[in-house]
């Protein structure tokens, strides 16, 4: 076989793997960031209700 050809389906394969690989690091960090996010929104929830009895008990 042609080297060429050899080095062309290499390198397009190789390609394709560093794509593949790229597509799943940014997909398991968005399902990272969105995990992140739940346990955010309930500490802020939590905060506001907390908030919402220290000024019906008159502290703040």
């Amino acid at each position: 076989m042609d080297t060429t050809l050899i080095i062309t389906v290499a390198l397009a394969a190789a390609l394709i793997v560093v794509v593949l690989v790229l597509v799943a690091v940014i997909i398991y960090q968005r399902w990272r960031i969105g995990d992140q996010n739940v346990f955010l929104e309930r500490f802020i929830r939590q905060n506001e209700e907390l908030r919402q009895k220290l000024r019906k008990a008159g502290i703040l």
